[in-house]
């Protein structure tokens, strides 16, 4: 076979292997664009099941977010927070929007995580009775700054302080747990 057959057949099959790409990507494009988007029904069905809009003075990025779940706490007869689960596509999946209902202060928080800050002595490995007691899976840690990271006990809207709560008999593991906070620039 000559050069010259040799890029013919190279340029043959480089043409038939963008053609075959090109249609693969197509399909996969007029496929996703007929199904029906997910977050779109679920948004639709938190409605229906009584979600109310998110305050007005929720954070503007928040509004891209799907209601996955609303309730009031401690409960719907007597309320002191409103709260949303919201679901993102590209930024953080789950975020925790409270609004107290005493002064309309608003927070945003994880709301799959809690941060802890371990006590002075204490390792990431000292947790893992806690953690398997809790059913609670350790997410990240960093053993420098004596930081952990850890999953909530479920996915209700009261999960984290829930876990929060759980964590008192084994206080003397941690200097602080709270809410894994989400904090915009002003």
């Amino acid at each position: 076979m000559s050069t010259s057959d040799r890029f013919k057949v190279y340029g043959v099959g480089f043409l038939l292997g963008m053609l075959l790409v090109s249609v693969i990507l197509s399909r996969r494009a007029a496929k996703e664009n007929q199904s029906v988007d997910p977050w779109h029904e679920h948004r639709e069905q938190a409605r229906e099941t009584g979600a109310e809009p998110l305050p007005a003075a929720v954070e503007s990025s928040m509004l891209q977010g799907a209601v996955l779940r609303f309730g009031y706490l401690p409960d719907a007869a007597l309320p002191e927070e409103r709260v949303w689960l919201l679901n993102f596509r590209k930024s953080y999946p789950y975020v925790r929007v409270v609004e107290t209902l005493a002064d309309g202060t608003v927070r945003y928080m994880a709301a799959d995580q809690i941060k802890v800050l371990l006590a002075e002595g204490v390792d990431v490995a000292d947790l893992k009775p806690m953690l398997d007691t809790l059913g609670v899976r350790l997410r990240m840690f960093n053993r420098k700054e004596r930081a952990a990271v850890l999953g909530v006990l479920h996915t209700g809207i009261d999960a984290v302080p829930e876990t929060l709560q759980a964590l008192g008999p084994w206080q003397s593991l941690f200097e602080a747990a709270e809410p894994d906070w989400i904090r915009f620039r002003q």
